[in-house]
C-alpha cells in the first residue's frame, strides 16, 4: 500500500507544477463599435497554440508561465499584440485597418479571403474586360481564364455564347455556369431558330444585354463546394458578376469617361478554283450531280438557266429571275463580299460614396458594325443602383437596369427557308 502511496504521489505533484505554471486568460474581442467579432483569432506568441471567440466575441486560453503575449487577429482589421500582466481578464478592441486585396465575392453579401476558400476561384477586374472591344462580356473571358471554354456560334455581331468550364459534366443536360450578377442569377438561355433544311443556329444569349463598361468585378467559382452557396444550379461552376452600380462605392465624387473604336477583317480566306462552276456549301455538285461544268471549251452554257437539270431539263433554275449573269469565273468575288467591320463603344459612369452609403450611375451606347453585310448589333444600357449601411447588422441596397438591343443579320441555320441562309464566314 504504501508503494502505490508513493507512486501516486509525484504524479499529483507534478499535475500541480503544470496547473500552476498556467493560467487561463479570458475576455472579449469587440471592432471599434462594440460589436463582438465572431471567429477573431487569439494566439499565444511564439507558439501554434491559439483559440478563437464564440458568437459572444468571448474567448478563453490557457497561458503558459514562459509565455507573457496575445495577438488577437480578425479579417479585415488591423493585428493587435497585448501583454498580459497581473489579470487574467483582458478585453480587446480591433480597429478597422486592412485593405482586403484578395477578397472574394461568393454570393450575396458575403465576402471571403481567397485563400480560406476551399475551391477554386479566378477573379477578374473590369479594366481587364473592357481591354477587349467585345460587346458580350463572356467573350471577353476568351484567354483570361484557365480551364473556360468559350464558343460563338458564329462570328456575327450579337451572335450567343456558350461556356463551361473544366468540360462537360453531362451527355444530356446543361454543362454550362450559373450566372449570378449583383446577387440574382441571369438567364442566359440562348435565342435560336429550328428553321431549316439542315438544322438552326443562335440568335443571342441575354448576357449580351450586359454593358461590360458596367462591371467592377467578375469571379469565377469552381468546384462542387461552390454549388454550397447557390444549390444544383451551380454544379457547373458560378460566374460572379458585380456591377459598378450595384457595388460599394469609394470615397468622393469619381467620373469616368470611356470611347473605344475598333475594327475587323477577314484573317485568311481558302484558295478557290476558277475551273469549274456551280457547288454549294464548298462542295462541287450541280443539283443533278456532284460535278460542275467547266467555264472554259467544253461547255456551250452562257448563262446558269441553260445548264441541264434533270427536272426541268434547262430551266432548272427558272426560280432565278431577272437579269442573268455570264457562266464564267469572277476572281475574289468571296473576298469582295467581306468589309471592314467597326465597333464604337461609349460610355459615362457617375459614382459618389460616403460613409455609409453610395450611389452610382452609368450609361452607354455600342454598335458593332459585322464584317459580312447587313449584320449589325447595337445596344443602348442605363444602370443607376445604390447601397447604404444602415447598421452594424443591415444594409440596403439596389440596382435598376434597362437595355434595349437590335440585331440585324441574324444565324438561322444552313440551309435555312425563306432566303435568310448565313455565310459560312460568320
Amino acid at each position: 500500500m504504501m508503494k502505490r502511496f508513493l507512486l501516486v504521489l509525484p504524479m499529483v505533484l507534478l499535475s500541480l507544477a503544470v496547473a500552476m505554471a498556467q493560467r487561463t486568460i479570458t475576455g472579449t474581442v469587440t471592432d471599434n463599435n462594440g460589436q463582438p467579432l465572431i471567429g477573431a483569432n487569439v494566439i499565444i506568441k511564439g507558439t501554434s497554440t491559439g483559440t478563437v471567440t464564440d458568437i459572444d466575441g468571448s474567448y478563453s486560453i490557457r497561458l503558459p508561465e514562459d509565455r507573457s503575449t496575445l495577438i488577437f487577429s480578425y479579417t479585415g482589421y488591423t493585428t493587435q499584440e497585448v501583454q498580459i500582466g497581473a489579470s487574467n481578464m483582458v478585453d480587446v478592441t480591433l480597429s478597422e485597418g486592412i485593405i482586403l486585396e484578395a477578397a472574394v465575392v461568393t454570393a450575396l453579401g458575403i465576402e471571403r479571403d481567397e485563400k480560406s476558400l476551399g475551391y477554386a476561384v479566378q477573379s477578374l477586374e473590369g479594366d481587364q474586360i473592357q481591354q477587349v472591344a467585345e460587346p458580350d462580356p463572356l467573350r471577353a473571358l476568351q484567354g483570361k481564364v484557365a480551364g473556360v471554354n468559350i464558343l460563338g456560334s458564329s462570328g456575327a455581331p450579337g451572335s450567343a455564347t456558350r461556356i463551361t468550364i473544366r468540360g462537360n459534366s453531362s451527355l444530356l443536360g446543361n454543362n454550362q455556369p450559373l450566372i449570378v450578377v449583383d446577387g440574382i442569377p441571369y438567364d442566359n438561355s440562348e435565342y435560336r431558330t429550328n428553321l431549316g433544311l439542315n438544322g438552326g443556329g443562335a440568335y443571342a444569349n441575354r448576357m449580351a444585354d450586359i454593358d461590360p463598361n458596367n462591371i467592377e468585378t467578375i469571379n469565377i467559382l469552381r468546384g462542387a463546394a461552390a454549388a454550397s452557396l447557390w444549390g444544383s444550379r451551380a454544379a457547373n461552376g458560378v460566374i460572379m458578376i458585380t456591377t459598378k452600380t450595384g457595388s460599394r462605392q469609394k470615397k468622393g465624387l469619381g467620373i469616368s469617361v470611356s470611347s473605344t473604336l475598333a475594327f475587323e477583317e477577314i484573317a485568311n480566306l481558302p484558295d478557290y478554283q476558277n475551273s469549274y462552276g456551280t457547288g454549294t456549301n464548298f462542295n462541287y455538285q450541280q443539283v443533278n450531280g456532284s460535278w460542275g461544268a467547266p467555264f472554259v471549251g467544253a461547255t456551250p452554257y452562257a448563262t446558269l438557266k441553260e445548264i441541264p437539270h434533270w427536272y426541268q431539263g434547262r430551266l432548272g433554275f427558272d426560280e432565278l429571275d431577272g437579269v442573268t449573269v455570264p457562266y464564267r469565273a469572277y476572281p475574289d468575288n468571296v473576298e469582295k463580299l467581306f468589309r471592314t467591320g467597326v465597333t464604337s463603344d461609349n460610355s459615362i459612369s457617375i459614382t459618389s460614396g460616403g460613409e455609409n452609403a453610395s450611389v452610382g450611375a452609368t450609361i452607354s451606347y455600342l454598335s458593332n458594325e459585322g464584317y459580312v453585310p447587313n449584320t449589325r448589333f447595337t445596344r443602348a444600357a442605363f444602370s443607376v443602383g445604390g447601397s447604404a449601411q444602415l447598421s452594424d447588422r443591415f444594409s440596403l441596397s439596389a440596382n435598376l437596369n434597362y437595355t434595349r438591343t437590335d440585331q440585324d443579320g441574324v444565324i438561322s441555320g444552313v440551309g435555312a427557308l425563306g432566303g435568310n441562309n448565313p455565310s459560312a464566314f460568320a
